[in-house]
């Protein structure tokens, strides 16, 4: 008769989750005893008043009067050993023994360990044997000891006497495995002293001693799979109990363990002999009977990856068989590749992944008594079914999701009902399913003559492609799309990867196809996948406007009139023509025009517009409530006006020759001192467009404009610089000759301008010169009379000398590049440093203007302040600021 040794740890179920039970129902295999005959078998105690009862696995002993000798367990003999260690180290105790005596227990001689596991009663012959009885002692003892190890040992305890009662002699081979193990790893090895210091009763320590130093196996290899084997056998992983075999003696002196390694044999043998039937089931076409064998290897090896994948590939075949009897693929005839149905199970590609849902086994099919089945998920390449991945977590529900498959390729899910640990049945499959995430989050937006598609793509697309279908449907036939003003196809749209700007379209309703392009593995094959349908609907836009012309209001038709290079007509002309009146007519900045070619659709208003100029034709629907239209004076100051100006100044809208379309136009004054971008937006109903701008500078006026002779060949000139200018044109004519310098900024800050000149009368003239992006610049020259020096000077004039004449400011419109002069005038363009100061623009050391260039007298040599010098003609100018006036007079002494 077969004895066995059960697991001897309780696992606790998880809530919900059948688990493994403790106890005679536990699943799992066995593990084999020795025979009682022919084995080298102890008596063990029964009771106290008869000593010479009860049996004993793996320990021997000759009869009294005998030599007595020990036969060591060579492996603890009993699941969860691991477990049930980690529980004694942590209670700071040595051995399983020592749980048995609780705290301010009765003090005894030592426990004995040949004829079983006990200990010395009251009596001079008595025994304790420990038994179930002798357990629940110690449990009670412990649990009113007060001890703060209480719990933990009652837990140790219940477990201990849990093994005992599948098996009786589980305790003695647990006792004696641990003391073998202590004395063989022990400082002094194994002796009678350290087994009596282990608490082993004196009588027994030396026949203790000397059977471990027979030959009992230290610390290493060999222990380490003699106590993980009955894990392995227990839990049917047959892979790794063969693993731990191969690590053991084949034929040790323990007849347990023997027998186990016998066991894991036979079914090492038995699995193969499975798998070898299952494959030929397969060939011959019966996949039924391949899947059950196969389960049934599985079920004998749940760690063999060779059952897993056969059961797999078997599974497959047989729901393929069953759908083509049906006559159904993808769970209904036709099915889309992309959802996978069958015998239950269903799979189904979304944005956010697959979904795999089943329904879990009807009531019949759970035995009476037994725990639902829990459900595990896997996912494979068609044809794969080795590289299976699980998906989610195992459970009793009827759905998982799949976040992120593999895109590009046919997968399969798999769906295996388990118990506990084990496969339970024949997995069920769904079809292929080919994973090709549409787009998601589509958004169709009216843009200005067209539809703007925004979307988001999955990582591994690699192309999006879009058809635009007809306006009226799928259903619109070549005759009624063009009737109807639509294509009579699809059309192919250009997108990117994450939208598309459909345009010219005229107002309506249109159907967008979005497809996704993916790569398919290793061989590289794009798929699209199937398309996301998307509605969108284009509206009526207004028109931009296509051109916006700047000028001032009389401006004549040459924009180069003669007398002034690059300006509309000059500052020898009356009135400036060009602008409204003469300089003393001139207030605050100019007014100039603005003309435009009306729009084919809608209303056209003049806007100042910062940050970046605006595309014609760009959407500006959400900033046109904060653009601040431009400023145009009253109605009454543009005949036929409205204040945003529409008409001519006769009340009609000119035509441009070869243009049939109107123009519109309107008197604006820009702000002074500033850069205007007038941008002009077309309106229909709620949406605005851009249009053409220009660009309008408005640098301030050059002020104190003043001249000054620094000897015969010398003059300078001072100004107040023009902010926000960054370069004026300074011009000066003299003897019919003329000349030009642009001036930076930079080189005209606290200091004069040193020019060439010779003694006759000079005109100088400054103006401020726009950046070169302007289209127009609305600025006034400062013109100052230098007269000839003295007629008397026989030499040139002398130092000091000098007339400042106020400069005269009118407003006249400056195009961006200057012209060169005309040719029978000098010109000089290059731009200078002025004498009296830095390259950087600085003032002199003294601080004061010019006083770099030197006052020199009549032969050219300096004339320090104060000396005598020609009494200034003219009198002090008007208008001059404090600092302009305490240097005319410093000049003038």
């Amino acid at each position: 008769m077969r004895e066995s040794v059960r697991q001897v740890r309780e696992e606790p179920a998880e809530p919900g989750r059948p688990g493994k039970p403790a106890g005679p129902e536990a699943p799992g295999r066995r593990l084999p005893q020795q025979e009682a005959a022919g084995a080298a078998t102890a008596a063990g105690p029964g009771s106290e008043a008869d000593p010479g009862t009860g049996a004993e696995a793996g320990v021997g002993a000759e009869a009294e009067g005998r030599d007595r000798r020990l036969v060591l367990p060579a492996f603890p003999g009993t699941a969860g050993y691991g477990a049930l260690r980690r529980a004694l180290t942590k209670l700071g105790l040595r051995h399983a023994a020592d749980v048995l005596r609780p705290p301010r227990s009765a003090p005894h001689r030592g426990f004995h360990v040949v004829g079983g596991l006990w200990f010395p009663g009251r009596g001079p012959d008595a025994r304790l044997a420990v038994d179930p009885g002798f357990l629940e002692e110690s449990r009670n003892r412990w649990q009113a000891s007060g001890d703060s190890r209480a719990p933990e040992a009652v837990a140790v305890l219940r477990t201990l006497a849990a093994a005992v009662d599948r098996d009786p002699a589980a305790l003695h081979r647990i006792v004696l495995y641990q003391l073998s193990c202590l004395l063989v790893d022990g400082d002094g090895g194994p002796t009678a002293g350290a087994a009596r210091a282990l608490g082993v009763h004196p009588d027994d320590a030396g026949l203790l001693a000397d059977a471990v130093a027979a030959g009992f196996p230290p610390s290493g290899r060999v222990r380490r799979a003699a106590e993980e084997i009955a894990d392995a056998w227990q839990e049917s992983r047959l892979v790794r109990a063969g693993q731990l075999a191969a690590a053991l003696p084949a034929a040790p002196a323990d007849p347990v363990l023997s027998a186990l390694l016998a066991e894991v044999r036979r079914a090492t043998e038995s699995v193969e002999r499975l798998m070898a039937d299952a494959r030929a089931l397969v060939r011959r076409g019966r996949p039924h009977e391949a899947a059950a064998a196969w389960l049934a290897a599985a079920q004998k090896a749940v760690d063999d990856p060779r059952a897993r994948t056969g059961l797999l590939g078997a599974a497959v075949l047989a729901a393929d068989a069953d759908a083509e009897r049906e006559g159904t693929e993808g769970g209904e005839p036709g099915g889309d590749p992309g959802t996978g149905a069958r015998d239950g199970v269903r799979a189904a590609v979304s944005a956010g992944g697959v979904r795999v849902t089943w329904s879990p086994a009807p009531h019949g099919a759970v035995p009476y008594g037994g725990p639902a089945p829990w459900y595990r998920t896997v996912r494979f390449p068609e044809g794969a079914p080795h590289k299976a991945v699980e998906v989610g977590e195992p459970g009793p529900g009827g759905a998982v999701s799949d976040p992120d498959p593999p895109t590009g390729r046919k997968l399969r899910y798999a769906v295996i009902p388990l118990r506990g640990d084990g496969v339970a049945g024949v997995p069920r499959v769904t079809p292929p399913v080919l994973v090709r995430p549409e787009v998601t989050r589509p958004k169709a937006v009216p843009v200005p003559g067209g539809i703007r598609l925004d979307w988001e793509v999955h990582p591994e697309a690699v192309e999006v492609a879009a058809v635009r279908r007809p306006a009226a449907g799928r259903g619109t036939t070549a005759a009624s799309g063009a009737a109807s003003g639509a294509a009579s196809g699809p059309t192919p749209v250009p997108c990117g990867l994450h939208g598309l700007v459909d345009r010219p379209l005229p107002p309506g309703r249109y159907h967008y196809l979005v497809s996704c392009a993916y790569v398919r593995g290793e061989s590289r094959e794009v798929v699209w996948s199937p398309g996301r349908e998307v509605t969108a609907r284009a509206v009526e836009w207004p028109s931009p406007v296509e051109r916006l012309v700047v000028d001032a209001p009389d401006a004549p038709d040459a924009p180069d009139a003669p007398g002034f290079p690059g300006f509309p007509g000059g500052p020898d002309s009356p009135g400036f023509p060009g602008f409204p009146g003469s300089a003393a007519d001139v207030v605050g900045a100019p007014r100039l025009r603005l003309s435009w070619p009306e729009p084919e659709r809608g209303q056209v208003r003049l806007v100042h517009w910062h940050g970046r100029p605006a595309e014609p034709g760009e959407d500006v629907s959400e900033l046109l409530p904060e653009l601040p239209p431009v400023r145009v004076p009253s109605p009454d100051a543009t005949a036929g006006g409205n204040g945003n100006g529409d008409r001519d100044r006769n009340g009609e809208a000119p035509a441009v020759p070869g243009d049939g379309r109107p123009w519109s136009g309107t008197e604006f004054v820009p702000r002074p001192g500033a850069r205007n971008r007038i941008t002009a937006v077309s309106v229909l109903g709620g949406r605005a467009v851009a249009g053409a701008s220009v660009l309008v500078e408005t640098p301030g006026a050059v002020g104190d404009l003043m001249a000054r002779r620094l000897d015969g060949d010398r003059i300078e000139v001072w100004f107040t610089w023009p902010e926000p200018a960054v370069l004026v044109l300074l011009r000066w004519e003299q003897d019919g000759g003329r000349r030009e310098r642009r001036i930076p900024r930079s080189l005209c800050l606290g200091t004069g301008v040193v020019l060439p000149a010779g003694a006759g009368e000079c005109r100088i003239t400054v103006v401020p010169l726009p950046r070169p992006d302007a289209d127009f610049a609305a600025s006034g020259p400062a013109v100052t009379v230098l007269p000839a020096a003295p007629a008397q000077a026989a030499v040139p004039a002398t130092a000091g000398t000098a007339v400042a004449v106020p400069s005269v400011t009118s407003a006249v419109p400056v195009p961006p590049a200057a012209p060169a002069a005309p040719a029978e005038t000098l010109t000089d363009t290059d731009t200078d440093t002025p004498d009296g100061g830095s390259p950087d623009g600085s003032s002199p050391e003294d601080g004061s203007p010019g006083a770099g260039s030197g006052s020199r007298d009549a032969a050219g040599a300096p004339v320090p302040d104060g000396s005598p010098a020609a009494e200034p003609s003219g009198e002090e100018p008007s208008g001059l600021s404090p600092g302009r006036r305490s240097w005319w007079r410093r000049s003038a002494r």
